[in-house]
């Protein structure tokens, strides 16, 4: 690893960071509205109707911060230190912090039913996590990055990853449409199957040498 990028990716972590802090404090803000719901220590909070769609985009978002940040490892051969790799970090990341303030209500209170905050803030935030990790992956690909890729051979060894590679290669497309349905239940669903098939690749590449 280069010395320039221990110090980007220091602020790199810095950054994402406290985007992961925002959507944990929002997870913490649902569990408390509950407590005190359930307590009955607080009359508004029996008039909040949380719903499955805010806490879901919140795992969503949490689950491609992950992924965002093995991303960026990926790159940690070819950034140089310097202000234009600066500047990309602070705009990508501080978009993803952006994004991860958007996801849960300041005041929950506020909102009787959770899912209308959802269809108000659900494009922008799948929108924007869409183009951030397109820009990542396109500047990755032209400080060549992604040249070192394994060759057909290789990924036949591991038949399991292989599958995990061409499912998570849907994740895209699919969040483009998650962006734009208009269905709950739709919502729901393609939530879960981006989710889990992030899930299925991180144990599918367990082990495998050419990720290492």
């Amino acid at each position: 690893m280069k010395n320039e990028f221990a110090y980007i990716f220091e602020l790199f972590t810095l950054l994402l960071g406290l985007a992961v802090a925002e959507m944990l404090s929002g997870f913490s803000g649902v569990l408390k509205l509950r407590a005190r719901r359930k307590a009955g220590v607080d009359p508004t909070a029996h008039k909040v109707k949380i719903g499955w769609l805010v806490p879901l985009l919140g795992l969503l978002v949490l689950v491609d911060l992950a992924t965002f940040w093995s991303l960026i490892w990926v790159g940690r051969g070819v950034m140089d230190m310097n202000m234009l790799t600066i500047f990309a970090v602070l705009v990508l990341i501080g978009g993803y912090y952006l994004v991860a303030t958007l996801v849960f209500p300041d005041e929950p209170e506020l909102w009787p039913d959770f899912d209308a905050y959802y269809w108000q803030q659900k494009r922008f935030v799948v929108l924007a996590m869409v183009v951030i990790n397109v820009l990542a992956q396109g500047a990755l690909i032209g400080l060549g990055a992604m040249d070192d890729v394994p060759t057909p051979d290789e990924m036949m060894k591991y038949p399991l990853f292989l599958v995990a590679s061409q499912i998570v290669m849907l994740s895209l497309p699919l969040m483009i449409w998650l962006a734009f349905s208009k269905k709950r239940l739709v919502n729901i669903v393609l939530m879960v199957l981006i989710v889990a098939a992030q899930f299925f690749y991180a144990w599918a590449a367990l082990g495998v040498p050419f990720l290492e």
